[in-house]
């Protein structure tokens, strides 16, 4: 089930509720608040501009005690310093990721980690292509794909050789989840897994030049 008002979608899976804040900033991003609602314990990934509406909805939440960026780029940690003074939570990254200031990471996450939120199990799954330590996130019925998987396709690809690993993470670890599972990217609009695997057949049937990104 979901509803919309302004900036905030909101998905609801039994106690789970993943709270989509988006589209923010130049380039249209979307942050998630997983919260277990029995526990009052929350979980925020990304931090991208607008800070207004990205604080917003943290208060309206409450109980945001971690927070995941599923990568480096500076589009994804626009609000750092303020997600920061807002709830004092960590942040953590893959294990894998790199261009990032020591200072501003408190732990790094393994493929095939849990995080705890609540009584809710997030599971860590390594995707590299749009960079190397990109992570996305399994909860429940969702999918949280960071910028490896969006409606229409991969994520952007910036250096020869990265096109094929990115694929190569979309099928061997996103495509075999239940095809009902809910796409919840970094940007745009969601999907799901079954539209995924149709989108990556048609892709197929093009295949690009070598290098090619």
């Amino acid at each position: 089930m979901a509803s919309r008002l302004a900036e905030i979608t909101v998905r609801e899976d039994g106690g789970v509720r993943i709270v989509q804040v988006g589209p923010m900033g130049p380039y249209g991003n979307n942050a998630y608040i997983v919260r277990d609602v029995s526990a009052a314990k929350s979980l925020l990934v990304d931090m991208p501009l607008d800070e207004g509406p990205l604080l917003t909805a943290i208060a309206a939440e409450g109980g945001v005690e971690q927070v995941i960026a599923t990568h480096w780029h500076p589009d994804h940690w626009a609000t750092y310093d303020a997600v920061r003074a807002a709830t004092g939570a960590p942040v953590h990254v893959g294990s894998a990721e790199v261009n990032l200031a020591q200072e501003r990471v408190d732990g790094r996450l393994e493929d095939g980690a849990e995080v705890r939120v609540g009584s809710i199990r997030v599971g860590v799954i390594h995707t590299p292509g749009h960079t190397p330590g990109s992570i996305s996130l399994r909860v429940g019925g969702a999918l949280i794909s960071g910028d490896t998987l969006f409606y229409g396709g991969p994520g952007k690809t910036f250096a020869a050789g990265d096109l094929e690993t990115i694929i190569a993470s979309i099928e061997s670890r996103l495509l075999p989840l239940p095809p009902e599972t809910v796409v919840l990217p970094g940007h745009g609009r969601t999907t799901t897994i079954e539209r995924s695997r149709a989108g990556v057949a048609a892709y197929r049937q093009s295949p690009k030049p070598a290098g090619f990104h």
